[in-house]
């Protein structure tokens, strides 16, 4: 009986401490980090790191979506003039392949899978493989204006503006 009660006990254990982690999404614009739009949570599954995306006021179609290498949705300076989200960097990169091919085709960690938005919503999960919550946390979650082709050319396959940010919690 004390057997079952350490395994019925270690069990519930690990189930309370799955890791998992909840950040608001922000509109983000040249002039700064807006309101909430929704919510993204964060959970590590068998195999990668389950997304699920929960925002409104999105334009219709396809949408980047990517983890970038630092913890900042402020905007910063492009091409001389300011624009929204630049202060979180480039895409999540860790092993420097400064390529991007999109999940799973061996370029950098940071490509997520593209987002569809209907009705001005993204109501998404995606499944990231062989990633982790550790891997990203105190990293920000970015939706581009447009869709992604997963190539270098256009700048970041076309994804465009930034335009919704979050920071992953540690």
């Amino acid at each position: 009986m004390l057997k079952f009660l350490i395994a019925t006990s270690m069990l519930a254990l690990t189930a309370a401490t799955a890791v998992a982690a909840t950040l608001d999404v922000n509109a983000i614009s040249a002039e700064g980090v807006g309101k909430s739009i929704g919510s993204a949570t964060f959970s590590d599954a068998d195999g990668g790191l389950s997304i699920k995306i929960d925002v409104s006021g999105m334009n219709d179609g396809e949408h980047g979506f990517h983890v970038h290498e630092k913890g900042d949705c402020s905007p910063g300076m492009k091409d001389g003039k300011m624009a929204a989200g630049i202060a979180a960097g480039a895409h999540y990169d860790p092993q420097s392949t400064k390529s991007h091919k999109g999940p799973d085709a061996g370029g950098h960690e940071g490509d997520l899978p593209k987002l569809m938005a209907a009705g001005g919503k993204i109501d998404q999960t995606v499944m990231v493989k062989d990633l982790t919550l550790a891997d990203v946390a105190g990293r920000s979650l970015m939706i581009h204006e447009g869709g992604d082709n997963y190539s270098d050319n256009p700048e970041n396959g076309g994804g465009k503006g930034r335009i919704a940010c979050g920071v992953i919690p540690r």
